[in-house]
C-alpha cells in the first residue's frame, strides 16, 4: 500500500478492495474474506482460515499467498510502506497452504484484528503488482465489486462492475452482483461547482460542508446523510522540545483559551461535537467521564491567570517573559474548514495576549514539515477506527519524534496494545486518555460529522461502521 490517506482509502475501501474482516455496527470484527481466525495462548500468533472462491479482477486467485505477499510488502523496508508502523510488532507471515495464513508477532498486538478492516489492508493482485511495478498505483487490481477502468489525474476515476464478483459480506443488502454497471468518481474542488452538478444531475452524490448542504437540505430531490459515528479528531499540538511549549503550564493556558464551540461553528457550521478528550467519540474506548474531569473547557480568565502565574506578563496587549514576546506560529494543512478554524484560534489566543501567525500548505508539504524545528504549534486532524491511534500519535517519541518519555502515558498505551482481554484493554485505553490530558499533551478540539448529499434517485446509499459505502447496494431508481 503506497498511501493511507483518507481520500485514497475512500476510493479503495468503497469499491476496489476487500479485507479479511469487516466491523459490524457495534465495531466488532466479523469474517469477510477470512472464514475464521484463532489466536494462540500467548497472543503472539494468529491463524486465519480463508474463504475459497474469490478471484482478483485479473482472474488470478485470492489465496494465502496473496495475503502473505501484501504483508511481506508492508514489512519490507525497501517498500517504505506507510502501513508498516500500523502493524506494530508483526514479524512475519506464513502461508502453509492456500487457505491458511499465520501472522507472527514479537508480542501480543490487540488492535491488529480490528485494524484489518481498514481499506489499506485490502488485497491487491500480486501478479498485477509485480507486472506494473511502481506504476501499479495507476491501475489497481483488487477483488471488490468494481474494477478500475480509467483515471484522468485531477479530474475523474472510472470504475466498471466486476462481472465475477462474489459477495462474502453478509451485512450488504445486495448479496449478488452490483446493481450499477459503472461508477464515475469526479474531482471537483469548488463546492459551488459540486452543488450545481448535483442540481443538474451530473453528480448523484457528493460530500459537502454544512454551509453548502444548507440550501439543499429541504429540497425533496436530495437526501442528506450525516455520519454522527465519525471517528476523526481535530486537535492542536506543540513543539514540545522548545520553550515555552515544553512547559505544561503554558500548554494548559492555551488549552483553556480556545473556544471549541466557536471553532466548530466557524469551520463546520456546528455540524459535529466538541472534544475534550484525546480520542474521538466514535472510537471504542472513548471515556467521556475522563474527558469531562480532566479536559480543558473554554475559560479565558483561567488561561490568563495561568500565564500570569508562569511569568508571562501583559505588555501592552502582548505578553512577554524574560524579554521574549509571546509571538508564535501555527502550521496546518490547506483547507477551507481549517482556515476558518485557524482564524478563531488566532483570535482566541490574541484575546489572552498571545500573537500567532498562521501558515497552511498542502498535506504533502505540511505533515513532513513537522519534522523540522521551525514551528511552534500545529492544527492537525486524524481519522481512525481503533484506540491504538493514540499510540501512533502520542506514545513517545510520537508521530513527529518530539515527545519526551512519559511513563504514565507510554505504559498505559503499551498495555492497551498488548491486552487481549477486551475489558482490560478498555481500562488501559481509559488510563491513557487520562494521562494524555493530565500532561496537557494536546489540545483536542472537535469531531466533525461528514455530510453526504445524494439525489433521491440514487438508492441504497449507506455507510458501514468505518464510513465506507456499501457499493453493491447502490442503484438508480427507474
Amino acid at each position: 500500500m503506497q498511501s493511507i490517506s483518507l481520500a485514497v482509502s475512500g476510493v479503495l475501501g468503497n469499491y476496489l478492495l476487500e479485507s479479511l474482516i469487516y466491523l459490524d455496527d457495534k465495531g466488532q470484527a466479523r469474517p469477510w474474506l477470512a472464514e475464521s481466525w484463532q489466536t494462540d495462548a500467548d497472543g503472539r500468533t494468529i491463524t486465519f482460515k480463508l474463504r475459497s472462491g474469490k478471484t482478483f479482477h485479473d482472474g488470478t486467485p485470492f489465496d494465502a499467498a496473496a495475503v502473505k505477499f501484501h504483508f511481506d510488502t508492508i514489512l519490507d523496508p525497501n517498500s517504505a510502506s506507510p502501513s508498516k508502523g500500523i502493524v506494530g510488532p508483526l514479524e512475519k507471515v506464513d502461508a502453509p497452504d492456500d487457505g491458511t495464513v499465520i501472522f507472527h508477532f514479537t508480542k501480543p498486538f490487540a488492535p491488529f484484528i480490528n485494524l484489518l478492516g481498514q481499506s489499506y489492508f485490502g488485497f491487491n493482485s500480486p501478479t498485477a503488482v509485480k507486472a506494473a511495478g511502481s506504476a501499479y498505483a495507476r491501475h489497481p487490481v483488487g477483488t471488490g465489486p468494481f474494477m478500475f477502468d480509467s483515471w484522468t489525474p485531477g479530474t475523474r476515476i472510472e470504475l466498471v462492475r466486476n462481472p465475477n464478483f462474489k459477495q462474502f459480506r453478509p451485512d450488504a443488502a445486495n448479496q449478488g452482483l452490483p446493481y450499477l454497471d459503472r461508477i464515475v468518481l469526479n474531482v471537483m474542488a469548488e463546492e459551488g461547482v459540486v452543488t450545481s452538478a448535483l442540481q443538474t444531475g451530473e453528480l448523484d452524490a457528493a460530500q459537502l460542508t454544512a454551509d453548502a448542504v444548507r440550501p439543499l437540505a429541504d429540497d425533496p430531490q436530495f437526501a442528506v446523510i450525516n455520519d454522527k459515528n465519525a471517528k476523526n479528531l481535530m486537535f492542536m499540538e506543540f513543539d514540545y522540545k522548545k520553550a515555552p511549549f515544553s512547559d505544561k503550564a503554558f500548554r494548559e493556558a492555551i488549552s483553556h483559551a480556545v473556544d471549541r464551540e466557536a471553532v466548530l461553528a466557524a469551520a463546520f457550521g456546528g455540524n459535529g461535537t466538541i472534544a475534550l478528550g484525546p480520542l474521538s467519540r466514535g472510537i471504542p474506548g472513548y471515556d467521556d467521564a475522563v474527558a469531562q474531569k480532566y479536559g480543558t473547557p473554554y475559560d479565558p480568565d483561567k488561561a490568563k491567570a495561568l500565564l500570569d502565574a508562569a511569568g508571562w506578563k501583559d505588555d501592552g496587549g502582548m505578553r512577554a517573559k524574560d524579554g521574549a514576546q509571546a509571538k508564535f506560529t501555527i502550521r496546518s494543512y490547506a483547507d477551507s474548514t481549517t482556515e476558518r478554524a485557524l482564524a478563531v484560534i488566532q483570535a482566541n489566543l490574541g484575546d489572552i495576549g498571545i500573537q500567532v501567525d498562521v501558515g497552511t500548505a498542502d498535506w504533502g508539504t505540511f505533515y513532513p514539515g513537522l519534522l523540522k524545528p521551525d514551528w511552534d504549534m500545529d492544527l492537525n486532524r486524524w481519522t481512525w477506527s481503533d484506540p491504538s491511534v493514540m499510540s501512533q500519535l502520542f506514545r513517545s517519541p510520537g508521530h513527529r519524534q518530539l515527545l519526551p518519555p512519559n511513563p504514565a502515558i507510554d505504559d498505559a498505551l503499551d498495555a492497551a496494545d498488548t491486552a487481549l482481554d477486551p475489558a482490560k484493554r478498555m481500562q488501559f485505553v481509559s488510563n491513557a486518555q487520562m494521562a494524555i490530558l493530565e500532561d496537557r499533551m494536546i489540545l483536542p478540539l472537535l469531531t466533525d460529522w461528514p455530510m453526504t448529499v445524494t439525489r433521491t434517485a440514487l438508492q441504497g446509499y449507506r455507510l458501514d461502521y468505518l464510513g465506507y459505502v456499501y457499493a453493491t447496494d447502490l442503484k438508480i431508481a427507474e
